[in-house]
């Protein structure tokens, strides 16, 4: 990946630019000075070098094969790819694919099957996913296809808004905000619930909005402004309104699965800065289901 150095950073140390322009870590920096992986105009550089305007830093961070999980295999699932460019890729996952391999998912993740699209590609891949959804959770996932995309992402706040539709039991308030502190419950190494005070807990905020009420639910566009596990089944559970589906926290069977997916999502470009909004359209279990609710109110 090659950089030009602005005449901000003429007369900078090389340092400077990678750690203040690039906000690079100092983990990922190491690395490459370790395996010869910065250059500038062509050249192995220190990073003491000075640099002048126009100058050009070249950094080899794209994945080898000796980087990639010799545990993760190829799996032939359908991809659904709404962008992507060399620095990153975002998929609209389907509901009941889990993101990441773990226990009983060897071979059924969306891993598995980025994994395979590479191999068909001939390119080495490595997993890393810059948000997370639950297995049952439909919607909107950032890959990072370098080591960059995904230190810009992790050090920086670039997805600085993520909105899913929830179907929610009743009728719902027009708009709100939801807070207070998550943590499991009880001895539970799943199941999380709202307290009042912080003790070994984390600090939840999420915002809502009533979209529609009819035939019993409510379709309700939520914001999490904290990214806490289980976040959004937790609050609007604890509101009086479980999610439809969501038998964890109370909303029964009625769905397969919890009716709540991630729509939109906002995010600033890792290389070129630039604002994107990425969305994705309502999975058919979750539009059938208002379907059905409409026609019967």
């Amino acid at each position: 990946m090659e950089f030009l150095v602005d005449d901000e950073y003429a007369g900078k140390l090389l340092r400077d630019f990678l750690f203040k322009r690039l906000m690079l870590s100092r983990a990922i920096v190491a690395d490459l000075k370790n395996n010869g992986g910065i250059t500038v105009n062509g050249a192995l550089a220190t990073a003491r070098y000075v640099l002048e305007g126009g100058d050009k830093v070249s950094l080899k961070i794209e994945d080898t094969y000796a980087d990639c999980d010799k545990a993760l295999y190829p799996t032939d699932l359908p991809l659904d790819i709404i962008f992507e460019d060399e620095h990153i890729m975002a998929i609209n996952k389907p509901p009941y694919m889990p993101t990441h391999l773990s226990h009983g998912h060897r071979t059924d993740t969306l891993a598995n099957a980025l994994k395979a699209e590479f191999d068909r590609r001939g390119l080495p891949f490595v997993m890393r996913a810059v948000n997370r959804l639950d297995t049952d959770t439909s919607g909107i996932v950032i890959i990072a296809k370098n080591r960059y995309s995904a230190d810009r992402f992790a050090k920086t706040n670039l997805c600085y808004e993520k909105l899913y539709t929830a179907i929610v039991y009743g009728e719902i308030a027009e708009c709100g905000e939801i807070k207070g502190y998550i943590r499991r419950l009880g001895e539970s190494i799943i199941t999380r619930a709202v307290y009042e005070n912080g003790k070994t807990s984390e600090f939840s905020h999420t915002r809502y909005e009533r979209l529609a009420s009819f035939g019993g639910i409510s379709v309700v566009r939520c914001e999490p402004v904290t990214g806490r596990t289980h976040q959004l089944r937790v609050h609007l559970s604890s509101i009086g309104h479980p999610i439809v589906g969501d038998d964890l926290y109370g909303g029964g069977f009625e769905m397969k699965r919890q009716a709540l997916h991630a729509g939109t999502l906002r995010f600033v470009h890792p290389f070129t800065g630039q604002a994107h909004e990425l969305t994705a359209p309502l999975p058919n279990d979750m539009a059938d289901f208002l379907e059905e609710k409409q026609n019967e109110s």
